[in-house]
């Protein structure tokens, strides 16, 4: 979502040493264009390590949505001594081995802890016939923030006018938007 000016920017700023961790997304991290940068970077000043987060996606066990994720393999082939780290809180055993075969990775150290995270609540609740009024009462009674998951990006849009109609703070997100209006 940045600008020309803005990239050309942070990229001057990686050259000369003022930013130490760049998070970059699959589809650009792999254009032949980023891959010249970071060429560049790993010449003048190193490159650490490379961390895949979401790394579920690479396993052809994971999710199938964003096909660049099965190619992040290309990183071990370019840059073969810079170790790379694999994270993701969603991996079954079969997923964490096929993560494990699918990036190359040497004698991995493996750490598993528990999904349970004490600060977000789950709940599926069956819908009913009047099902945004079961909605607006399940928001009222568990209060603070959420997010709401539809099928349809008409859904999510519908959605949150509803939800503004009734006064609450609601906005949507989903990949139709355009980057400024998503920033």
């Amino acid at each position: 979502t940045l600008t020309v000016a803005e990239a050309k920017s942070r990229e001057a700023a990686i050259l000369n040493g003022e930013i130490k961790l760049l998070y970059v997304a699959p589809e650009r991290l792999l254009s032949e264009k980023f891959l010249l940068f970071l060429d560049l970077i790993e010449a003048q000043l190193g490159i650490s390590a490379f961390a895949i987060d979401e790394a579920h996606c690479v396993s052809e066990w994971g999710h199938d949505f964003r096909p660049e994720y099965r190619q992040l393999k290309q990183l071990r082939k370019r840059y073969p001594k810079i170790p790379v780290l694999a994270l993701t809180a969603t991996a079954t055993q079969r997923v964490r081995q096929d993560i494990i075969q699918q990036l190359e990775l040497k004698n991995p150290y493996i750490h598993v802890a528990s999904f349970n995270r004490p600060n977000l609540y789950y709940e599926v609740i069956p819908k009913k016939k009047q099902s945004f009024t079961q909605l607006l009462k399940l928001i009222q009674d568990v209060g603070g923030s959420g997010i709401i998951y539809c099928l349809s990006r008409k859904n999510v849009e519908d959605l949150a006018f509803r939800l503004q109609s009734h006064g609450l703070s609601a906005l949507p997100y989903h990949a139709g938007m355009e980057d400024t209006v998503r920033a």
